[in-house]
Formats: structure tokens, C-alpha cells, sequence
């Protein structure tokens, strides 16, 4: 595979970890469950999700008032071969539980950092997220 060929998968697979965090924080959650494979998984502590519809019923789940960012950096993406990829990105995660749905909202301290390990996979040209490994390295309730 050519150099241009790999940094184009690179950029496809950057743009759905930026897309991930996007679409969470806007509350799209049908959206968010379909950056992931349709039986992709995503394992985050004390939880293990496969197929996007258990994913879109746990992003349902969250509380109407929280208000999130992520904000993520310090992505690598490994090309594999023209279908397959993977990556480790770190995130900053902001939340306001009580956000009142007007104005700015406080800033806090972030409420985490996580390490995402991921997979991707290309299904009929698009890139998805095969899976997702979620490491918790610093919290604020550690």
C-alpha cells in the first residue's frame, strides 16, 4: 500500500475518533451508535457492549442534563490493510451533571482521562469502530 493510501485510512480513522466524541456530546445518539460496526463492541469498566443497539440504548440512558466535551489528542492510527486499522487516542472528558440548558456552563476540573484502544474496520467503503477498549487513567473520584 502507498504512503498516500495509508495517510488517507489515517485521517478516516482520526476523523471517527473526533466524530465519536461530537456526536456524544451533541446527544446524537443514533448517530454515535453507528460510528460503530453494526456488531461492533465497546468495553468500558464494569461494562461490555456489542451491536449498536445495546450502545444506542446505553448513550440513551444518560442523563438529560448532563452536559459533556471531549476533548481528544495524541491520536495514532497503525494501517493494517486497506480495511482494517488501529489506534490509541487520549480524551479529556468535561461534564456539568445540572447543566440547565442555557448560557455557559461552569467549568470544572476535567472528570476524566481516558486512553481509547481502538479497531476499525471498512464495511462497504465507510470506516467504523470495530471495537473500543476504554482505560480510565485519571479521575476525579479516584
Amino acid at each position: 500500500m502507498d504512503e498516500l493510501r495509508t495517510a488517507a485510512i489515517q485521517v478516516a480513522c482520526m476523523n471517527l475518533v473526533a466524530r465519536y466524541g461530537q456526536l456524544a456530546d451533541q446527544r446524537e445518539h443514533q448517530a454515535f451508535s453507528e460510528v460503530f460496526a453494526p456488531e461492533g463492541e465497546w468495553i468500558r469498566p464494569g461494562m461490555h457492549m456489542r451491536g449498536r443497539e445495546e450502545i444506542f440504548r446505553f448513550m440513551e440512558s444518560r442523563p438529560a442534563r448532563a452536559l459533556t466535551r471531549h476533548v481528544c489528542g495524541s491520536i495514532a492510527i497503525d494501517v493494517a490493510d486497506e480495511d482494517h486499522a488501529r489506534g490509541l487516542s487520549y480524551t479529556t472528558v468535561y461534564r456539568e451533571s445540572d447543566y440547565g440548558g442555557s448560557g455557559t456552563a461552569r467549568l470544572v476540573q476535567p472528570e476524566m482521562v481516558v486512553d481509547y484502544r481502538d479497531t476499525f474496520v471498512r464495511i462497504d467503503g465507510r470506516w467504523h469502530i470495530a471495537s473500543r477498549h476504554t482505560t480510565v487513567v485519571f479521575s476525579d473520584k479516584a
